[in-house]
């Protein structure tokens, strides 16, 4: 009991920050807190990158605080009192002279690579990389090694496997993919920091994800004051584009403010070419469709919360966020029949359609370090979403007698979704060479799916039964973790972890009751080993079982037209995928080589298509893939060619087999996929730099779909300005306009042929002016919270 109470005693806690004679922030100075009586050392730490410290561990009464660093004159600061022990002091700022002496013979530049490889995944620093500005989130992950974004199907694949979860700052988010993706489509690159690409996740992350976690990492500062930046870019390919953002901070005393807001306006043209091709009575019949489809979307995201530090050991946090997703779509259809070589008929079909969502989130978080290194942190979460997409169909028909018909469908669909979360994470150091790490979470999801389909027949409106009904979703997942890190020995690392998940997940409609029924509980163990063989080398083996639960858009019926022949809906029979990972890496210096397998099982493949009984019309939804396995190896060489260029180069070669039972016939396919990235960074002068990024994806496996190779080229410039604070950056994206996806699924026995042909404009020249201002070290909260896995299955 004594250990106990001694272990929640408050501590006293000095806060402050090191700048020079120009407001900008001194990295890694020498921070002392010096007794007054003899100036004798009593605490001595060392400044962030940032130019902020922390001091702690030591008793009251009076000191002073010397800071010191090669290049600079010392500096002192006054005589101050401490006069208790849970005192939490935040000093001004300490200012130190550059020493033109010392210095004069020296210039020493750091600066982060654009990739970095680190023990359990790769980081992409999106704030180094000219050619992120003025783009979205989306479009820097886009250009990321071995991340294959595939926006006409809403999913994004890692290492040439699907099933990704988005997570922001460290903590998940229960975002369906769609979701996150229209999300980071939204999300100005300058409000991120870096990417991190984890194929490998812990134990203390939910199991939700085969391929791994893609982790969104914001920018935030270590100060207090009052600091913000704002950004403004425009942009133009076939259509207008414009983006902006604000940032505004204040940290005072125990309690830190922060507000962001984004907005991001984006006018469209797509072109998205089919081809269809099956039998019916002995003759060939073969469908051409083009649509040509202008769409705006508008994306605005706005995010505020505040931290109170109630004692040096004890923070509040609370924190809201929001956003408005709008899609208006105008599209015409041009649609070409034909039987045996001859034409048939034709068909135009004007489509309007309007995709808005909107969500709203509230968390509360509490954050107690019993000591240093033991940490308890508990939060409570509410998301509401709610999804409005109508869409009106108006197809013209002419025969090849000249006769003209109409059809007009009006389909109608609302999709409100409430999610409860609570979890409860236990972390403690218990010395330099052991951790251990515990929690529970509890999540219970309200999903409801309204959709009707209706045909204007004889002046009248007439209702689908088929396709008309209102949908529920009960859902609630409970998990218990824990996990050990363990040194070994001097060179060798031990990762263990366990997790265990239960799941209830109810699916009715008004007609039909248990639609979807599971209940299952299941362990997800992981496992990590990390040998160093010296300075320069180090091996590593590791080893997860992971899942992939379908998306509510996924399991909920939905119908989307095509052509009107052709639908996009969803199934309600879909299983969740089960993976099992086994990877090895080696590091030699910065270079690194990794090798992984992927077993799954139930893989969930999507716009996979499948005939009417009498074959005239198709339909597209997910389905599970018996079998699926993925061999891959990705080889990182950062090379420096001279102080002013240097490169990042990586190659990632995947084979994938996929063996599966699809409709009454075995299907089986077997292809070699490999991927190139390059990044070029060039130095030209101190306030001017460009870079150079591009990526080659040869043909690759996507479910049922072969892709055919594609690349893309990216160029930028970037001017700062004298005062360091403004910059503006040019750059193009897609230089060669080769960013263009085709894939075709090839299912003879099934009477199965479809092409594909996707270009999204990708060609834009973005100009954004970026201004920072105030204290440029003030600490930004940009904190998570524990529902952000929730976030990766809501389909916007």
């Amino acid at each position: 009991m004594t250990l106990l109470l001694s272990s929640t005693l408050a501590q006293a806690q000095i806060q402050g920050s090191v700048r020079d004679t120009t407001e900008l922030p001194v990295p890694f100075a020498n921070v002392l807190l010096l007794n007054q009586a003899d100036s004798t050392v009593a605490v001595g730490v060392m400044a962030t990158e940032e130019g902020t410290y922390n001091i702690s561990n030591f008793t009251p009464g009076s000191y002073l605080i010397g800071v010191s660093l090669i290049g600079y004159e010392p500096a002192y600061s006054k005589p101050f009192m401490i006069k208790s022990s849970n005192e939490h002091i935040h000093r001004n700022p300490m200012y130190m002279r550059s020493n033109s002496k010392q210095i004069e013979d020296v210039n020493v530049v750091a600066k982060k690579p654009i990739y970095e490889l680190q023990i359990d995944r790769m980081v992409v620093n999106v704030e180094n990389s000219i050619t992120s500005s003025g783009n979205t989130a989306l479009e820097v992950l886009e250009k990321s090694p071995g991340v294959i974004v595939d926006r006409q199907n809403n999913s994004i694949s890692l290492a040439g496997k699907s099933g990704v979860m988005i997570i922001l700052n460290g903590k998940q988010t229960r975002m369906p993919i769609e979701a996150a993706m229209q999300m980071l489509d939204g999300m100005n690159a300058e409000n991120v920091k870096k990417i991190e690409l984890i194929t490998t996740p812990p134990a203390k992350y939910e199991a939700e994800g085969n391929a791994g976690i893609i982790n969104i990492v914001l920018k935030k500062h270590e100060d207090f004051g009052t600091n913000g930046s704002f950004s403004l870019g425009a942009g133009v390919a076939k259509r207008e584009k414009m983006n902006a953002s604000l940032n505004l901070n204040h940290h005072m005393d125990k309690v830190n403010f922060y507000g962001t807001y984004n907005v991001n306006y984006n006018n469209l043209f797509h072109q998205i070419d089919s081809y269809r091709r099956y039998l019916q009575d002995d003759q060939v019949n073969e469908t051409e469709a083009s649509s040509y489809r202008d769409a705006i979307r508008l994306f605005q995201n706005i995010r505020m919360g505040f931290d109170y530090t109630i004692s040096s050991k004890t923070t509040l946090s609370v924190l809201t966020n929001g956003y408005v997703s709008g899609w208006d779509m105008d599209a015409v259809n041009d649609i070409l029949y034909m039987t045996s070589g001859t034409t048939t008929k034709t068909s135009v079909m004007d489509n309007q359609e309007t995709n808005k969502w909107y969500h709203a989130m509230g968390n509360i978080n509490l954050q107690h370090h019993f000591k240093e290194e033991e940490t308890l942190d508990i939060n409570f979460d509410y998301l509401n979403y709610y999804n409005d997409n109508p869409s009106n169909y108006d197809s013209q028909v002419t025969d090849n007698m000249g006769q003209t018909t109409s059809e007009i469908i009006e389909i109608e669909k609302t999709t409100p979704i409430d999610i409860l979360v609570g979890s409860l994470d236990y972390s403690n150091q218990v010395n330099t060479d052991f951790k251990i790490e515990a929690g529970t979470k509890i999540t219970y999801t309200l999903f409801e799916n309204d959709v009707a389909v209706r045909y204007l027949e004889s002046g009248g409106w007439t209702y689908d039964p088929e396709l008309t009904n209102k949908y529920s979703m009960d859902e609630n997942i409970m998990a218990l973790y824990t996990s050990v890190s363990y040194k070994i020995a001097k060179n060798t690392s031990f990762v263990g972890g366990l997790r265990y998940e239960y799941m209830n997940s109810v699916l009715d409609s008004e007609t039909e009751k248990g639609i979807v029924d599971l209940h299952y509980g299941e362990f997800f163990p992981t496992l990590f080993l990390s040998q160093k063989l010296d300075d320069k080398n180090t091996l590593q083996a590791s080893y997860s079982r992971r899942i992939n639960r379908p998306s509510f858009n996924q399991l909920a019926p939905f119908l989307i037209m095509n052509t009107p022949q052709s639908f996009i809906s969803g199934n309600v029979n879909l299983l969740p995928a089960f993976s099992n990972i086994y990877k090895i890496e080696y590091q030699f210096k910065s270079a690194m080589l990794s090798v992984a397998y992927t077993d799954t099982k139930d893989a969930i493949s999507r716009f996979a298509p499948k005939n009417s009984e009498d074959g005239e019309k198709q339909y597209f939804f997910s389905r599970n893939i018996d079998k699926s396995q993925t061999m891959s190896a990705t080889l990182a060489i950062p090379i420096t060619i001279t102080s002013w260029w240097k490169m990042q180069n990586n190659l990632i070669w995947t084979k994938q087999k996929v063996d599966t039972e699809y409709d009454g016939t075995e299907y089986k396919i077997d292809q070699d996929n490999y991927r190139i990235t390059s990044n070029q960074s060039f130095s030209l002068s101190k306030r001017l730099s460009a870079e150079i990024s591009c990526f080659y994806n040869s043909k690759s496996i996507w479910g049922i779909y072969e892709s055919m190779a594609f690349g893309r080229v990216d160029a930028g410039l970037q001017w700062k300005l004298k005062n360091e604070n403004s910059r503006f950056n040019l750059n193009i994206s897609d230089i060669f306009k080769t960013n263009i996806y085709r894939s075709v699924a090839s299912l003879p026995e099934l009477n199965i042929y479809n092409r594909w042909r996707l270009d999204f404009e990708p060609r834009v020249f973005r100009l954004t002016f970026t201004q920072n201002f105030g204290n440029g070290a003030v600490k930004t909260s940009h904190r998570t919270t524990g529902s952000e896995e929730e976030q990766n299955r809501v389909n916007p």
